[in-house]
């Protein structure tokens, strides 16, 4: 299975040195006391009210067609179904365990993905054939053997959703947890997820009819004066890493095609919408993460 497809460098702002080193300084320390945000120690970049956990189960279709049909919009649903069609029978790889980038090209158009008229070098740059391929991998709907991928018998049938709607839900929803569950194990360092209690709880604001409004980039943060400050009256570093984790987290999910990710015109927030359906098996994917130990 490939490396998964970090987003570190996918936003500007990442390099926290820049960002603290530019951090305005307050004039007098009654000024920092006045104007920083007071510590709670809730996530001070996302709102105190929304969905509670406890509400997801009641949030969701219970029949079959319909929650078919929900899960079906889901991006990474989708491009796992067409990722299977387009191993067929099996696929060669390169030594390094990934399609060519001759097949990748091909691969994105089946999947209407803009590469932005760049060649991938590698497939774990493509977050949106990574999410697909290693929730597939990890169910053994897909298996690497020697230097070709071909299909295997999965841990439950790769179902159709006309033929088959409540197979399809137990398929779907398999891809989902199975991907938060691998990319919880791999880790934030290793390019999966960090998986923190504010990433959940973020998570529940992504399906409010607004979605999560966040700061593109810390920098936009301390300019609007958003971020707390420590004892000194400097930029809290845990407090903007907590920030980074959870927009690092989002972005990744995004990526894979778990969340809709979008970008204002002027550049200054990013706002990601969730829905119900991946909500609940992410937190079933967190719950088996937990006791597994």
């Amino acid at each position: 299975m490939p490396d998964q497809h970090s987003t570190r460098d996918d936003e500007q702002g990442s390099d926290l040195s820049v960002v603290f080193s530019a951090s305005p300084v307050p004039e007098t320390a009654d000024d920092a006391s006045t104007d920083a945000p007071a510590p709670t120690g809730w996530p001070w970049f996302l709102p105190q009210d929304g969905l509670r956990h406890e509400d997801l189960a009641h949030a969701v279709d219970e029949d079959p067609v319909g929650a078919a049909e929900a899960l079906a919009r889901i991006p990474l649903v989708r491009r796992a179904a067409r990722l299977l069609e387009h191993v067929g029978q099996g696929r060669p790889l390169t030594p390094e365990g990934e399609l060519d980038p001759a097949e990748l090209r091909t691969l994105a158009a089946e999947l209407g993905l803009d590469l932005g008229g760049e060649e991938p070098a590698a497939m774990r740059e493509i977050g949106e054939i990574v999410g697909p391929w290693n929730a597939l991998a990890a169910g053994n709907w897909l298996s690497v053997s020697g230097a070709e991928v071909v299909p295997a018998e999965g841990m439950v049938p790769a179902a159709v959703q006309a033929e088959d709607p409540a197979a399809f839900v137990r398929f779907a929803r398999a891809l989902v947890v199975l991907l938060v569950l691998e990319s919880l194990r791999q880790g934030g360092e290793e390019g999966g997820l960090f998986g923190g209690p504010d990433t959940f709880t973020a998570l529940l604001h992504t399906v409010a009819p607004e979605g999560l409004l966040l700061p593109a980039t810390i920098r936009v943060a301390l300019d609007r004066g958003l971020v707390p400050e420590d004892p000194a009256g400097d930029p809290d570093m845990d407090e903007i890493n907590r920030y980074w984790q959870v927009e690092r987290d989002l972005c990744t999910l995004a990526a894979y095609g778990l969340l809709h990710r979008e970008t204002s015109p002027d550049g200054q927030d990013i706002r990601f919408r969730g829905t119900a359906e991946v909500l609940i098996e992410a937190y079933g994917a967190l719950e088996m993460f937990e006791e597994l130990g």
